[in-house]
């Protein structure tokens, strides 16, 4: 729940309340063609950011101002509560069931973005497209992901066990959505478009320090079928370089044991209108070393959870 005003002509927006930061900070319009959520909320933030940080399901105090000098422009900055559940151990979701944590003494997490749209009317001859780029900052403490107080390896058996503290974290990221086929309609939002996304983040105080991902989008490329939508995407989450080297540690002291690298994740997806107000969605992900390459639990071996394939079918109904 959240209260807009507009300001000066529209030029400015100013938006106040229970906010989620994944609705606007580094959002491509061709990603959110996608069930899995790295293409909305990026895995690099998502997991970097306390409790998930304020993405769907989950939004927390904070506010929102937008300023649009032109149609083609557009800058945005928000404030919001750093952490929408609170410290704690096991699913933020858990801990925070009722969406109802209004927390304000989390420290502040504040998102940056600059927003340039290109070809954006209907029927104008050039292909249409956005550019963006962000940062964000975080103003709270981190733990380092490889050496304790007194700086040594937190897989030592002499180490402390308590991981160093780091002041702040940040990221910075880029967008590009662009159409490289218009159909004769004119429609901004057809034919065929691609995007890239990428991010990166310090590796001391994160798990995962460079992010990226990209697809493909066929848009009612079908005749007679003009809402039909195939689409293909990919997205890699590299483990941070300090995370690694804590598993190298780790396997050293311990006589061996698994060094995680990455996840990834490729997906298909099909969306069909059957009829106006019924959708249909065929979904089909394949994800590579789920958790980053860790081990399954399930496995006396110690073996890594191995790759994963999943169908979903998704209707909605709309009257």
């Amino acid at each position: 729940m959240w209260l807009e005003q507009k300001l000066f002509a529209d030029k400015a927006t100013v938006r106040v309340g229970q906010l989620a930061a994944d609705t606007e900070f580094a959002t491509s319009s061709y990603a959110s063609q996608f069930i899995n959520s790295t293409f909305g909320y990026p895995t690099i933030v998502a997991v970097n950011q306390p409790s998930g940080g304020p993405a769907y399901p989950l939004a927390t105090p904070g506010v929102r101002v937008k300023v649009d000098p032109d149609k083609n422009l557009s800058f945005l900055i928000g404030l919001y509560n750093g952490d929408p559940t609170g410290p704690g151990a096991g699913d933020p979701q858990a801990r925070n069931s009722d969406g109802l944590s209004f927390r304000f003494s989390d420290s502040a997490l504040i998102f940056g973005e600059a927003q340039y749209r290109y070809n954006q009317d209907k029927g104008v001859p050039g292909l249409a497209g956005s550019l963006k780029l962000g940062a964000w900052g975080h103003l709270g403490r981190f733990d380092d992901q490889r050496l304790d107080t007194i700086g040594r390896s937190l897989a030592d058996p002499d180490s402390s066990g308590i991981a160093a503290r780091r002041r702040g974290n940040s990221g910075i990221y880029g967008v590009i959505d662009q159409q490289i086929w218009r159909p004769a309609s004119g429609e901004p939002d057809k034919g065929i478009g691609v995007f890239f996304r990428g991010s990166a983040s310090p590796s001391d105080r994160n798990l995962v320090d460079l992010y990226f991902d990209g697809g493909i989008a066929f848009a009612g490329m079908i005749p007679n079928r003009p809402d039909d939508v195939l689409a293909f995407g990919g997205a890699y989450a590299k483990i941070s370089g300090d995370a690694r080297r804590f598993d190298r540690d780790a396997a050293r002291f311990n006589g061996g044991g698994l060094v995680r690298d990455f996840e990834a994740v490729f997906e298909v997806n099909y969306q069909a209108q059957v009829i106006p107000g019924l959708q249909i969605d065929l979904d089909l992900q394949r994800i590579f070393h789920p958790g980053g390459n860790v081990a399954n639990p399930n496995d006396p071996a110690g073996g890594p959870i191995r790759d994963a394939t999943v169908l979903t079918l998704h209707t909605s109904i709309k009257y």
